[in-house]
């Protein structure tokens, strides 16, 4: 009997449900991991191989794992990265080595933060090798004593397994190859040869930072080496170079000191940070974030250091504060930038490279990326080319600090001269007067006289009554460039106030060459001044002195002229008069 048209359509349906289902149940099924072909090449990859099993208490044996293959399932997530894992884990690759004879590999893990690595070499049910490695281990007792976990290996032709057990404290990261030996070598040189690279350049740019910090007594600086010099020992320690070469026989410290590290680079980022930014000067609620978190740091490092928090704590700690000074002062520095301010420009470009290694480096840890050679190392690389980028502003801050010393020269060489020149005609006042005065003094002799000569212009306050002062002015600035104009470079003019000047003449060889200098000044003010477009005459009278025949005393040297001067006003005006030395009473 046929079908109605409806339940035909029905069977239909049922039917492709049913075929859908059944090849979703077989996708999802997981598959028997087929042994991986060991032969001639010299790096085999093995995660295309494991499978793994999950010990959440910690007491699985092998003999327990090998009477329970079932239970190895494919790794749904992240080849080579199972991220944060507080469980043991079991892995197992199967190996079909080629060829009649066994076959000599090196079992690399390259993430040295692994607390524990346990491998097994089995065949046919029987346990034909077994080493251990890790982190924990003192170096000397490694399997080989290499930068990476690394286990040598001979593998027996046919097939056999790999039975590998894992526990760390921090993120299960597996990046396994098995590598020939010369290949193995030779990965580890080129390795160590990078990290070299990376320590050395990280050497040189905290030996500028600490002799430009101690030679400038400036703070940005320590902060800066503080910085550098924490997140250069968290890459050697990241990468095993501490537990190979530093602290070989104290595994604990050696792994324990990356989120240490860590912490102490935040405290010195930040401090960096608000005083490369001035950040107080945009924002104080950033100025407070930033000390906040760099002391919450420190907080947190003691915290571990007394024993209040565990390893998984204060990594996680270090994980989260990692990227905070930066959180906060990447607006301050895009608030700057928009008002090109040089500094902040960039160290936001340096920030630019820095998010995109700590991004590679949070995505490892957190087991989101596969653990190959980039986002294994574009952490450290980003971070040594941001610690050079601030290179460039800590040169900023150097070109700053001096052009700052530079404007306050400057400004205290203006106010001395402010102090020391008289406003109106640019000349020396009293008190520069005195300090030409004194080494002038202190550089005669018998031969080489110094005449003080103490001039007062002699007509000066009619031109002032008929014409105003700024005529009057005008003469007084005229009459000090002619005085110039008469005697030599080496010689000194100043005004005293009003319409007295000084001049002090040098190496006069007698006192006759004084009387003739005397003599030449007051005929050049037979010449009539033009002040202001007036023509203006006026005469002088002189005063004047010599050191050491009249004496050493500037100031007795000063009133023995004036009181020539004074003289010579009232025996007639214009002519010049040597004073004598001012007896002493009796």
């Amino acid at each position: 009997m046929p079908l109605h048209p409806l339940y035909r359509h029905c069977l239909l349906l049922l039917l492709s449900c049913c075929l859908v289902m059944g090849m979703g149940l077989a996708v999802m099924a997981p598959a028997a991991a087929q042994p991986l072909a060991v032969d001639e090449r010299e790096a085999i990859p093995l995660w295309p191989a494991v499978t793994l099993r999950l010990d959440a208490e910690h007491t699985l044996t092998l003999a327990d794992v090998l009477a329970s293959p079932a239970t190895f399932q494919p790794h749904a997530g992240t080849p080579g990265n199972l991220g944060r894992m507080p469980a043991t884990v079991w892995l197992r690759i199967p190996l079909q080595v080629a060829g009649p004879a066994p076959q000599q590999r090196v079992l690399e893990i390259n993430y040295p933060p692994l607390d524990r690595v346990d491998v097994y070499l089995v065949a046919d049910g029987r346990l034909l090798s077994q080493v251990r490695m890790g982190s924990s281990m003192p170096h000397d007792q490694r399997p080989l004593r290499s930068r990476t976990l690394a286990a040598p290996l001979d593998l027996p032709p046919g097939g056999s397994e790999l039975i590998v057990r894992v526990w760390a404290r921090s993120s299960v990261v597996l990046p396994m190859t098995l590598r020939t030996p010369p290949a193995f070598a030779q990965q580890e040189s080129r390795a160590q040869l990078l990290q070299g690279l990376l320590a050395g350049l990280a050497i040189a740019m905290l030996i500028y930072s600490l002799a430009h910090g101690v030679a400038l007594r400036d703070a940005m600086f320590g902060f800066y080496a503080l910085m550098l010099a924490a997140n250069a020992v968290f890459f050697l320690s990241y990468f095993g170079i501490l537990a190979q070469h530093v602290w070989p026989d104290d595994p604990a410290l050696a792994q324990e000191i990356s989120p240490q590290a860590v912490l102490v680079a935040v405290f010195g980022g930040s401090g960096f940070m608000a005083r490369a930014l001035q950040v107080r000067d945009v924002s104080r609620w950033a100025a407070w974030a930033l000390r906040a978190i760099g002391w919450t740091a420190l907080a947190g490092l003691a915290a571990y250091q007394l024993g209040l928090m565990d390893f998984r704590a204060v990594q996680g700690l270090a994980t989260m504060m990692g990227l905070l000074p930066t959180s906060v002062a990447l607006p301050v520095a895009l608030v700057r930038a928009r008002r090109r301010d040089r500094t902040a420009m960039v160290m936001v470009a340096g920030w630019s490279i820095f998010l995109v290694g700590t991004a590679a480096l949070v995505g490892t840890i957190l087991g989101k990326l596969e653990a190959t050679f980039w986002p294994l190392h574009l952490y450290p690389l980003a971070t040594m080319c941001e610690m050079a980028v601030w290179m460039v502003v800590l040169a900023m801050r150097v070109q700053a600090i001096h052009r700052h010393a530079e404007r306050t020269r400057i400004e205290s060489h203006a106010l001395r001269n402010l102090a020391h020149t008289d406003a109106l005609t640019g000349l020396p006042n009293r008190r520069g007067l005195h300090d030409r005065l004194e080494p002038a003094l202190q550089a005669c002799s018998s031969e080489q006289l110094l005449a003080v000569f103490l001039l007062d212009l002699d007509g000066f306050k009619p031109v002032n009554d008929l014409y105003g002062h700024d005529v009057g002015d005008a003469l007084l600035v005229s009459v000090g460039q002619r005085l110039q104009q008469e005697l030599r470079s080496a010689d000194v003019v100043a005004r005293l106030g009003g319409d007295e000047f000084v001049v002090l003449a040098t190496g006069l060889p007698d006192a006759d060459a004084a009387q003739a200098l005397s003599q030449k000044l007051l005929q050049a003010f037979d010449v009539p001044f033009d002040a202001a477009g007036h023509v203006c005459r006026v005469g002088l009278t002189i005063g004047y002195a010599l050191a050491p025949l009249d004496g050493l005393a500037a100031d007795d040297l000063i009133k023995q002229a004036d009181a020539a001067m004074y003289a010579g006003k009232q025996a007639g005006r214009r002519r010049a008069q040597r004073g004598r030395p001012v007896m002493a009473p009796a």
